[in-house]
C-alpha cells in the first residue's frame, strides 16, 4: 500500500506543473474512468448473479407455499366453496411479481451483452461530459464545498511533498497557518493587495513557508510572502495567519 502511495504521489508531482483546471480535469476524469469501469465489468456479473440466486431461492419457497395452496383449495372444492381467497391470490401475484422483476433484470443483462460496443461509447461520453462539468464547477466556484474536497484532496497528494520542504527548510523560516476562524480558506495572492488575482486558496491547517518578506498596501494592511507545499509563491494577508 505504502509503494501505491510514494507510486501516485510521484505521478503527482508531475502532474502539478500542470494548470490547476487542467489537474482537476485529468484527476476527475481517471477517477470517474476507474468508476465507469466498476459499473460496467464488475457490478453487473454480481447483480446478475444475485438476481439468479434470487430467482432460485423464489422458487424453492413459492413452490411448497403453492403446494399447500393447492391442498387447500382442492378440500374446499370437496367442501363445495368454489371460491379462491383474496390472501392466497395477494401472495401468488406477489410472488409473480418478484418473478417478473427478476426475469426483466436477467433480461437486461442479456440485452447488454449484445448492445455492449453501445454502452461503452455512451458511458464515456457521459463520463467525460460529468468530468467537464464538475471541472467548471470547481473553478468557478471557490467557495462550494466540492471545491474544498478538490483543495483538500490536493493537499493530500502532495502530502510527501510537503515532508521533503519542510525537512529542506531553514530553521530560521517561520510556518504560517490560517487563523482557526477562518474555516473557508484563505486567498494567496500574486501580489500584496486585495485586488490582485488569486493564486491559491489556503485551507485551514495547511502549512505556508514564510520568505521573510513583507509589504504593505494603501489601506494599511500587512502582507508576507510566502510559499505553499506545492510550490506556490505569493502574498496573504497577515489579519488571517499566524505562526504555527
Amino acid at each position: 500500500m505504502e509503494s501505491i502511495l510514494n507510486q501516485l504521489f510521484w505521478v503527482w508531482s508531475l502532474i502539478s506543473v500542470l494548470p490547476e483546471w487542467l489537474r482537476i480535469f485529468l484527476a476527475l476524469f481517471v477517477f470517474l474512468q476507474l468508476a465507469r469501469l466498476i459499473l460496467l465489468y464488475i457490478v453487473p456479473p454480481i447483480l446478475n448473479f444475485l438476481c439468479r440466486l434470487l430467482k432460485k431461492m423464489l422458487y424453492l419457497i413459492s413452490y411448497p407455499i403453492m403446494a399447500l395452496f393447492c391442498k387447500m383449495q382442492r378440500s374446499r372444492r370437496e367442501a363445495g366453496k368454489a371460491g379462491i381467497s383474496v390472501w392466497i391470490e395477494i401472495i401468488e401475484e406477489m410472488f409473480a411479481l418478484f418473478e417478473s422483476f427478476f426475469n426483466k433484470i436477467i433480461q437486461l443483462f442479456m440485452k447488454r451483452k449484445r448492445n455492449k460496443i453501445r454502452i461503452k461509447r455512451w458511458t464515456f461520453y457521459s463520463a467525460t461530459a460529468l468530468v467537464i462539468l464538475l471541472t467548471a464547477a470547481i473553478m468557478n466556484n471557490p467557495n462550494e464545498w466540492y471545491t474544498e474536497k478538490w483543495k483538500k484532496a490536493e493537499v493530500w497528494l502532495n502530502q510527501e511533498h510537503v515532508h521533503i520542504q519542510a525537512s529542506e527548510a531553514s530553521p530560521d523560516q517561520k510556518e504560517l497557518i490560517l487563523n482557526k476562524k477562518y474555516e473557508e480558506g484563505g486567498n494567496i495572492r500574486e501580489a500584496p493587495t486585495l485586488t490582485a488575482p488569486r493564486l491559491y486558496t489556503i485551507t485551514n491547517g495547511e502549512i505556508m513557508q514564510f520568505l521573510n518578506e513583507e509589504q504593505e498596501d494603501s489601506k494599511g494592511i500587512k502582507w508576507l510572502k510566502v510559499q505553499t507545499a506545492n510550490g506556490i509563491e505569493g502574498w496573504i494577508s497577515a489579519l488571517i495567519v499566524r505562526e504555527k
